[in-house]
């Protein structure tokens, strides 16, 4: 019987030791089996044209805040811009947004796919899809518009189209600026061949 035991204690006592390192063995073979040695191809990484980076230098979600000379609040931001190193001061930019706040309380929302901001000539020219809402409840569209960021000044040259309280209207040309009778309110005026389509209900 004391044999018996003696055997078993050496059994337990040899199992001890040697599952574990079967154990470790066998873990050892499943990763090596399993992961060969990498050539790095799987490894992800960004598409970046280096040379497109270091050519054009480009401003992410760029800001531009002001106060004309008559006292009107300009902000101004784009999605992207890009400094024209041909022209210092002059910068295009895409999906720009602006907001005049007028000093008489009404303020105009104004919008495009692109434009350039010379900041030497105190200008922006924003193209495509242009449009324009006021306070005054008039959306203005235009394919270009200039706006004026020493004074307050948006002009449209060419076909305008615009909704507002009197109707639809359809011009050559379109103006916000100060009121030339009176320096303190502000106006939005239509010529070059204005067509109203009147519309009762307003």
């Amino acid at each position: 019987m004391a044999s018996y035991d003696n055997a078993y204690s050496r059994f337990i006592a040899l199992a001890k030791i040697v599952l574990p390192l079967a154990a470790l063995g066998l873990l050892s073979t499943l990763f090596l089996i399993s992961r060969g040695p990498g050539t790095g191809d799987d490894l992800p990484y960004a598409q970046v044209d280096v040379d497109e980076l270091l050519r054009e230098q480009r401003i992410g979600a760029p800001n531009y805040a002001g106060v004309t000379r008559d006292g009107t609040a300009i902000a101004l931001r784009a999605d992207t811009a890009r400094p024209d190193p041909a022209t210092p001061g002059r910068t295009a930019a895409d999906h720009v947004r602006a907001r005049l706040d007028m000093p008489d309380g009404s303020h105009a929302d104004i919008a495009a796919e692109r434009g350039i901001v010379d900041s030497d000539a105190e200008i922006a020219l924003l193209e495509g899809s242009a449009r324009i809402d006021t306070s005054t409840g008039y959306r203005v569209r235009a394919e270009t518009l200039s706006s004026a960021l020493g004074k307050t000044e948006v002009l449209a040259e060419g076909p305008v189209e615009a909704d507002g309280p009197p109707g639809r209207i359809e011009a050559g040309a379109m103006r916000l600026s100060t009121d030339p009778g009176n320096e303190d309110r502000y106006v939005l005026v239509f010529k070059d061949g204005v067509k109203l389509v009147y519309d009762p209900e307003n």
